[in-house]
């Protein structure tokens, strides 16, 4: 399938360490889906008994309609089309060109006579965990950074 024309929504790694993630992992909720990323960072100073701090933020995906999770590299689903603007791994990008939306909205349409949904397409792909995620839902939202606070 044919993606092109992208659109930047972030770039993970502005607030990941240069190393990257620690762990990425995803969970439905309802009809959105959310990836969970798990980071390292140094322990503030008043926290000396704790080399590092374990961290996470959520990507909310409101809506989903279908995700795709794929290792990274080596995709042969997506084919980019190069003369369609600049694309850069690694960041929450929503292609604008899509063969999967075109078609999802095709197969909705020949079926409901409703209204089709708003779908968009979001990929994202993590270097460090070597996987890469494909989304068609209708919204996404980058939530608040949290401490994970171990259990004893």
């Amino acid at each position: 399938m044919l993606i092109g024309a992208p659109r930047s929504i972030f770039n993970p790694y502005e607030w990941l360490p240069g190393y990257g993630e620690s762990t990425v992992s995803f969970r439905s909720e309802g009809m959105d889906v959310v990836l969970e990323v798990a980071y390292e960072r140094e322990a503030p100073d008043d926290e000396r008994d704790e080399a590092m701090t374990l961290l996470t933020r959520e990507i909310r995906f409101s809506r989903v309609r279908s995700l795709i999770k794929e290792p990274f590299p080596g995709s042969t689903l997506f084919a980019f089309d190069a003369g369609s603007g600049r694309y850069t791994q690694g960041e929450l990008t929503e292609f604008t060109r899509s063969d999967w939306v075109a078609d999802s909205l095709a197969a909705w349409q020949s079926i409901s006579s409703h209204t089709p949904p708003s779908l968009r397409h979001f990929s994202i792909q993590f270097m460090a965990e070597n996987v890469a995620f494909h989304v068609l839902a209708e919204d996404v939202v980058l939530l608040e950074e949290r401490r994970v606070v171990h259990a004893g």
